[in-house]
């Protein structure tokens, strides 16, 4: 399966989603918050949430339900993995290497999913996968995602120069 998600338009905050080619939904970030909201054709919402005010543990939550669909939490204080708890079990969201910007998700020592950036300088990025749900791939989607603006964040704050 491949989830793509690419901006609906140039600075529209905005994006589509596309499962194998048809569209599947949207998603929209909010103002002052990591959380996101989708809507997806079905006439499904889902919200993917931070939980508590520290540290980065996210939540898929389906609208009228009370437990997550899926979840996500940092692996460690200074590591760039994720632990994800998918439809199949536990896995690991880990960097594919030191100077790439796709990450891969390993369950018990096989890749399942690898997620990367669209093009050089579009905004948007894909998830491949096979033997996984759609929420599994749209928390690994929505997770990049995250990722990517934490990153264009702390760059645009200047937090290479931190210190100097």
């Amino acid at each position: 399966m491949l989830l793509e998600a690419e901006a609906a338009s140039c600075f529209s905050s905005t994006f589509v989603l596309k499962l194998d080619g048809r569209p599947v939904g949207k998603f929209e970030g909010r103002w002052l918050s990591e959380g996101i909201d989708l809507a997806l054709v079905e006439r499904r919402r889902l919200r993917f949430e931070k939980v508590g005010w520290i540290g980065s543990r996210f939540q898929l939550i389906a609208e009228g339900e009370e437990a997550p669909v899926a979840e996500a939490d940092r692996s460690g204080l200074f590591t760039t993995g994720w632990d994800l708890v998918l439809s199949v079990g536990p896995a690991q969201m880990v960097r594919e290497g030191w100077f790439a910007t796709a990450y891969v998700v390993r369950r018990a020592d096989a890749e399942v999913a690898r997620v990367d950036r669209t093009g050089m300088c579009a905004r948007g990025w894909c998830v491949q996968a096979s033997g996984l749900r759609q929420e599994d791939l749209l928390l690994i989607g929505l997770l990049y995602h995250t990722i990517k603006r934490r990153e264009a964040s702390h760059s645009a704050a200047g937090g290479h120069a931190a210190g100097s």
